[in-house]
């Protein structure tokens, strides 16, 4: 058996971070559906059980490197969008997200798994992706059927896009123009109704 240099109290956050960033590259080479923890084991140089102490096993090492990835990509959005409004804002957020995604080679991956469609179905009814969605296009976080809305158009550009790149741009703008109508257009209403209570 190789030394197992990830045993040990004080290592236990380093070798988390450094299991999480060997297994970000076996999913960057071999996909989700072929990440083995046999593999990571003998490239991180540890035993299998020293892999499930410090991160509980194969679901939660691809689940963590998802949300850091994830986070990664958001962060980079966030900061594209950091003083635009609007129309702007929104074709901004989905358009660096979607390069982000494509660019990356760990994110790019996950749209490849043979379990993308519960993954998709995941996001959608998922809270925290509708809020972290509505903040980077400009949505109203409490308008969920809209920000559903943005979660699924924005997988379907992901998972399904256009034959022609150049037909991409004309789409977003579509998409954030309506997304953007539909909020205007619920936000008058809430007015509306607020008004006529009052």
């Amino acid at each position: 058996m190789p030394h197992d240099w990830l045993v040990g109290p004080s290592r236990s956050d380093s070798a988390r971070e450094r299991l999480y960033t060997i297994a970000g590259e076996l999913i960057a080479e071999r996909g989700v559906d072929h990440f083995d923890i046999n593999e990571l084991a003998a490239r991180a140089h540890c035993s299998r059980a020293t892999i499930y102490r410090h991160t509980g096993g194969k679901k939660q090492l691809v689940e963590a490197v998802f949300i850091g990835t994830s986070t990664r990509i958001t962060d980079t959005v966030r900061h594209a969008v950091a003083d635009t409004t609007g129309l702007d804002r929104a074709r901004t957020a989905f358009t660096v997200a979607l390069r982000e995604i494509r660019a990356d080679p760990i994110a790019r991956r996950f749209p490849q798994s043979r379990n993308v469609i519960e993954g998709a179905r995941i996001a959608v009814r998922s809270s925290a992706v509708s809020a972290i969605a509505a903040e980077l296009i400009g949505l109203n976080p409490t308008d969920t059927s809209l920000t559903a809305l943005a979660v699924r158009s924005f997988l379907a550009l992901l998972l399904w896009p256009p034959a022609d790149r150049t037909d991409e741009p004309p789409l977003i703008d579509t998409l954030a123009t309506g997304l953007l109508a539909a909020q205007g257009h619920t936000d008058r209403t809430v007015s509306t109704t607020e008004a006529a209570h009052r």
